[in-house]
């Protein structure tokens, strides 16, 4: 479940910040509470593999964009 809630915070933010590519540390800052711990970490880097997987996101390890699906997914829900 928590899995999940993290794909969906980082689907949003990356989504909502389009076309800017987030760099990883500030995706960091936005998303965990405290992004320096470890924890923290393997959770974002969990819900980044997985949105990746899923061709959600693409990232080159330093920035996260969104992929053309999931931006045209987000047009036809009406989300902006």
């Amino acid at each position: 479940m928590r899995d999940l809630m993290m794909q969906r915070a980082v689907l949003a933010l990356v989504l909502r910040e389009h076309p800017i590519l987030l760099p990883l540390p500030a995706l960091a800052g936005r998303v965990l509470a405290n992004p320096r711990t470890l924890t923290g970490g393997i959770a974002l880097a969990r819900a980044l593999r997985d949105l990746d997987n899923e061709g959600l996101v693409f990232s080159d390890g330093f920035r996260v964009q969104p992929s053309r699906a999931a931006l045209y997914v987000n047009r036809l829900l009406g989300v902006s």
